[in-house]
């Protein structure tokens, strides 16, 4: 709801405050009251506007050249001050009351320089810090010496000639709220007595009513996929007037908006699925290890005979073991979409959860989308902000279906028919290696080249099977690449652990897969276990490790290729610095002498093995995806969540003269 026009905003503020059970226990005797009196149209907490002559005076009295704000000169024409109404602000904005920031007990006096720094490092309420200067030359608004202070500032004027309000309640390391006009700050003081009184009964007049039908209005348009980001508004501008409703209906959008990373707890009874199901598990960071204190302050944030089923899902989504449901044909949907998540092809998970959100049925009033599938380890990487917004710009449930203006929803680049990750390649590796991808790849590291990985992949096995050749164990909860490190650490801090994540791709292969961030040894050809044939006993397997060095302290880089079938090794090859070993008989699209050309022999014996090529690298990748139809899922592997493994290690103890 937003004001242009002082007169119905003042005497709406006027009508509510005066019908409100508090306003004759808020009354302040000492500042005139705060009671409305009754003006020519109702109830009014304001005085008599003042004349021309006396904002001119006012002018004049605060400088030869000033020239008020059109906000704040127009207030004035309309009322000369505001009583307190519902809000911890004092009279304010009298003519007799404005004057220059210069109250020796105020923050001028106290420590100008310290405000000043601590409103630098501080945020406002519109992200922005108080500029430097503020109380060396604010005007001030409010009458009272103590309590909150409504400054404007004649340093920060926009294009309108308003200049920035501040609202500064003095908390400690707190700073001052800002806005962008007298007006902006006087709406946000409304929207706050408002909100003071959210709980009051008997507390409804005519905004309550037109906001409550706007939050209807709202929430009937988001299920038919219609002004997603008017109805996000509309519940965020309710909420701020402690509307019903509307606070779980904004976290609800805001979390599907940003992909999961807007989480907020909305406690309720866990009973109602609403908050038992998807709002209870929104509000937990999935891999997040809260300490014992922080796990039963959660905790105690629920009704008593809520709290241990609290803890529960609090314990699920930390270990990555909660699972979403959902009933109908989109829970159904979920449960496919989960098992091909789980090994990788988020791409067709995600179709399955698009075409069925359509068929999705909230819980109640207050439900809008299966918010809680951001929550399921597997499937909420899956749902990134794009991704978000379509589910949100779908018609669903039965009341979007029928409202809906027509079939469709979202960009229609956001869901391929057919899609799936197995077409992703090998190649996308050697990618993240170019120079120019600054590092933003799987190890997170500074330099694109730095990073490593290594992978067997096995065909007539299932990922389970594979695991339990290359592991020490059984498989571990799903794992994020970041979230492998946690994985990695031994019990009491002893030698990190290998772990490496697990999936299937293409026509019945499965794979393991590691990436530098995670590999604890170095590549030494000598000593390399033969890991790879034994994944191959009763099929086929084909095993990749690369390493980009050739830096002054770094081993040369290396690109080792191994095909296997039942156990034995039949062809391969190992490019290492400016040597290449080849053994058996290559297929002509991986001879590497043509993917990886003999670099020059350096005259310098001291001089440095370049680096591996990321273009011949790319030329391997790809054609090992062409010869045997193998991939690695890019999106699961990068933004994803696999089954983990802990594996043993691929090269033999050294020997005695061996490299170690």
């Amino acid at each position: 709801m937003k004001t242009y026009n002082w007169r119905p905003f003042l005497e709406r503020w006027s009508a509510d405050w005066a019908g409100s059970p508090g306003a004759r226990a808020e009354s302040d005797p000492g500042l005139g009251g705060a009671s409305a009196a009754e003006g020519p149209r109702g109830p009014w907490l304001g005085f008599a506007g003042a004349d021309p002559g006396r904002i001119g005076a006012l002018e004049e009295r605060l400088g030869p050249d000033v020239v008020l704000p059109p906000t704040f000169r127009s207030f004035l024409a309309v009322t000369d001050g505001w009583r307190p109404a519902g809000t911890d602000v004092p009279l304010l904005g009298t003519t007799e009351g404005t004057r220059w920031y210069g109250d020796p007990r105020g923050p001028q006096g106290v420590d100008e320089a310290g405000r000043d720094e601590a409103g630098r490092e501080g945020s406002s309420a519109e992200g922005e810090a108080a500029p430097a200067g503020l109380w060396g030359r604010a005007l001030r608004l409010s009458g009272a010496v103590d309590g909150p202070e409504v400054l404007l500032d004649p340093g920060e004027v926009n294009a309108d000639g308003e200049w920035a309000a501040y609202l500064h309640r003095d908390r400690p390391g707190g700073s001052p709220e800002r806005y962008e006009s007298f007006m902006e700050l006087m709406q946000a003081l409304f929207r706050s007595f408002h909100h003071g009184y959210r709980d009051t009964p008997g507390f409804e007049n005519d905004t309550t009513r037109e906001l409550d039908a706007e939050v209807e209005a709202a929430r009937l348009a988001c299920l038919r996929g219609e002004a997603v980001d008017g109805s996000l508004k509309v519940f965020a501008d309710a909420e701020e007037c402690g509307r019903p409703r509307a606070r779980e209906l904004r976290v609800q959008m805001e979390a599907l908006l940003s992909g999961g990373r807007a989480r907020e707890r909305v406690v309720g009874p866990l009973d109602d699925p609403l908050y038992g199901a998807e709002l209870l598990p929104l509000a937990v960071a999935p891999g997040a290890v809260p300490s014992e204190g922080t796990a039963e302050e959660f905790r105690r944030g629920y009704a008593a005979g809520d709290r241990e089923r609290a803890g529960e899902v609090l314990r699920a989504v930390v270990d990555r073991t909660f699972r979403y449901e959902a009933s109908g044909p989109f829970g159904d949907a979920v449960d496919r979409a989960r098992e091909q998540a789980r090994w990788g092809d988020t791409e067709a998970a995600w179709h399955l959860l698009a075409t069925a959100v359509a068929d999705w049925e909230p819980y109640g009033d207050e439900h809008l989308a299966p918010v809680g599938l951001l929550a399921d380890p597997l499937l909420g990487p899956v749902i990134t902000a794009e991704r978000g917004r379509y589910l949100l710009e779908t018609p669903r449930g039965a009341l979007g279906r029928a409202g809906a203006a027509g079939a469709g929803a979202g960009a229609g680049d956001v869901v391929e028919d057919g899609a799936t990750s197995w077409d992703d390649g090998l190649a996308w590796l050697a990618d993240d290696a170019s120079p120019d991808s600054g590092g933003s790849g799987l190890s997170g590291a500074g330099d694109g080249r730095d990073r490593a990985y290594r992978f067997v992949f096995a065909r007539g096995v299932t990922p389970e099977a594979l695991a339990g050749v290359v592991g020490q164990g059984p498989l571990l909860p799903p794992a994020g690449e970041d979230e492998v490190a946690a994985a990695r650490s031994g019990p009491e801090g002893g030698e990190l652990r290998r772990v490496a994540r697990v999936g299937r791709c293409g026509d019945g292969w499965s794979f393991v897969h590691e990436s530098r961030a995670h590999l604890s040894e170095a590549f030494v050809p000598e000593r390399l276990t033969g890991l790879g044939e034994s994944a191959s006993v009763g099929g086929e397997s084909v095993t990749v490790w690369c390493e980009r060095g050739g830096g002054p302290s770094e081993p040369p880089s290396a690109f080792h290729l191994s095909y296997a079938e039942d156990g034995e090794r039949v062809y391969g090859f190992t490019v290492r610095g400016e040597e290449i070993e080849e053994w058996g008989e290559l297929p002509d699209t991986l001879d590497p002498e043509e993917l990886f050309p003999e670099y020059e022999e350096e005259d310098d014996p001291e001089a440095v093995a370049p680096g591996l090529d990321p273009d011949d690298e790319y030329e391997a990748l790809d054609a090992l995806s062409e010869e045997f139809g193998i991939c690695l899922p890019e999106f699961a592997i990068r933004h994803g969540r696999l089954p983990t493994v802990l594996t043993r290690s691929w090269l033999r103890t050294a020997e005695q003269g061996e490299p170690s």
